[in-house]
């Protein structure tokens, strides 16, 4: 066999592969209620006692062996809600981030049938809901924010780079997302969340503000989150040395 032919033999069939794979999958439901006529969505508070207490969440954890994104975020929620699996109505699948550390995270929009309030006392502090229509009025607060920056030690070789540390290193852009609503404020992964499902579901009007205090439309918001961005001839992808 000639070196090409090993090399052929290797990569015959193969398809692109994560260089960085995520360690941990995650899943969490969008979920809606129907009450009185009106859609509202439904929020829980992390118990204080827990990791990222007292902040506002989806249900949803992480997926187990032997189970898909929607079965995980089936389970639980069905576990924090102390609701019944087969009240859990899967609509579709939503969107898919990235979070801390590179974990995956999969959304999932599903209806609780029948839902009557219950939660796990263990891991949910309370739940609050809030009407679809709110958020047609209520657009998010956007702001820019940088994803990653790079962090050296004194052992990093910067001499071989060129112009060593003062190289220009890119970071990822990345919008955060704020919604104030009567139960408490909405932000994080949570809200990028929400956004986009919003958008999809032609619900929101777009983003706000940002930082700049420049009204953001929704193409522009998709823009600056990286959809529809087209590279310019010439430049570097996001987060790679410009």
């Amino acid at each position: 066999m000639t070196e090409l032919e090993r090399i052929r033999d290797i990569v015959r069939g193969r398809k692109h592969e994560r260089i960085y794979p995520s360690s941990r999958e995650y899943a969490v439901l969008v979920p809606l209620i129907l009450q009185d006529g009106e859609l509202r969505l439904l929020f829980e508070v992390r118990q204080a006692e827990i990791r990222q207490g007292g902040e506002i969440c989806f249900p949803g954890g992480e997926i187990e062996s032997g189970e898909n994104g929607q079965q995980a975020a089936v389970r639980e929620t069905a576990e924090e809600l102390l609701i019944a699996p087969d009240t859990i109505e899967i609509l579709a699948p939503m969107y898919e981030v990235m979070g801390p550390g590179g974990v995956k995270i999969l959304s999932y929009l599903g209806l609780l049938k029948n839902y009557c309030g219950s939660f796990s006392e263990r891991e949910v502090d309370h739940i609050f809901t809030v009407p679809l229509s709110w958020f047609a009025e209520n657009p998010a607060e956007v702001y820019r924010g940088n994803r990653l920056r790079l962090e050296v030690g004194d052992d990093f070789p910067a001499e071989l780079i060129p112009g060593g540390l003062q190289y220009p290193f890119r970071t990822i852009p990345r919008q955060q997302y704020f919604y104030r609503t009567d139960g408490g404020v909405i932000w994080g992964m949570t809200a990028e969340l929400l956004f986009h499902c919003l958008q999809l579901l032609k619900v929101s009007p777009g983003a706000a503000e940002i930082s700049s205090g420049k009204k953001v439309s929704p193409e522009a918001a998709e823009i600056s989150s990286g959809k529809k961005e087209e590279q310019r001839p010439g430049s570097a992808p996001e987060g790679t040395p410009a």
